[in-house]
């Protein structure tokens, strides 16, 4: 999940497919449905919400008989049903939904159950008052940036630009410190969207002018995704950018390296995963 959040599919993908075996003990009856909840999230980033539609269904089930699965990840509940409502299967989201309650009422001595009930109702319901709660009550702090993009995304889609902004650089400025690159790219997206431009949102720090630490944080998620073999149109479908502004960082990229070639900034980015991350990462 780290990567993830971080943008790096190909490691997230390495991570489960590496999984041990699972055995037939009683925690494995929770791991196996945790990693199907990876294989589900890793699934949705890579090929939309759809192509996941079938492991949220699966998940559906397992809920049935162990509710607790929703216990692993404050942001679980809210996840499955966004993902199921951009897939078209509201019934699903509104499933979640309720389950989720059902387990905050279960347990009401846990705030963070709350939050994730509160968190996903407002997503199944378009219910600003249960997203509003969720931000400010959810303990984890990804999970508040989060439920402040949803509630930003909400306000958007009624008209209210204004408030969208604020939900929406809150979020950014929570996912910034989450280090969740890849959540601070479509964020971006959303603020671009708004007519809100990189000068608003932060400044950049002095870097060098030549090498791999000359590139921007953005830059490097480029290279990172070339490496893996994507074009720039798959390229600029993970990171929520024109394939335009791809091409602009990939030419930026090869003049501060100094090179022509994607099998040239290939081989660099594989030395530099050999040599561990950089201290520019973001």
């Amino acid at each position: 999940m780290i990567e993830l959040r971080r943008g790096d599919l190909a490691a997230a993908t390495q991570y489960v497919v590496s999984r041990p075996a699972m055995s037939p003990q009683f925690a494995d009856l929770y791991a196996r449905a945790e990693t199907m909840v990876a294989e589900a999230q890793i699934t949705e980033a890579r090929d939309g919400p759809a192509a996941a539609l079938g492991h949220l269904c699966q998940l559906r089930a397992d809920l049935l008989a162990r509710p607790g699965l929703l216990l692993g990840d404050p942001v679980l509940p809210a996840w499955l049903a966004r993902t199921a409502l951009a897939a078209g299967d509201t019934e699903l989201a509104a499933s979640i939904a309720h389950a989720a309650q059902d387990l905050a009422d279960t347990h009401p001595d846990f705030p963070a159950l709350a939050a994730a009930a509160a968190h996903s109702r407002g997503l199944a319901h378009c219910d600003p008052a249960c997203l509003a709660q969720a931000a400010a009550q959810h303990p984890d702090p990804w999970a508040r940036a989060s439920a402040a993009e949803d509630l930003g995304v909400l306000h958007g889609s009624q008209g209210g630009r204004d408030q969208a902004i604020g939900h929406l650089k809150e979020a950014l400025g929570r996912y910034r410190q989450a280090s969740a690159d890849r959540d601070q790219a479509r964020v971006r997206r959303r603020l671009r969207q708004l007519g809100i431009r990189r000068r608003h949102w932060s400044t950049a720090p002095a870097r060098p002018v030549t090498g791999w630490d000359s590139l921007t944080g953005t830059e490097q998620a480029v290279a990172r995704l070339v490496a893996e073999g994507l074009n720039n149109n798959q390229v600029g479908a993970r990171m929520y950018i024109s394939t335009h502004t791809v091409a602009h960082h990939l030419r930026q990229a090869f003049r501060k390296l100094s090179i022509a070639s994607r099998y040239e900034l290939t081989r660099i980015v594989i030395e530099q995963a050999a040599d561990g991350p950089s201290d520019q990462r973001r």
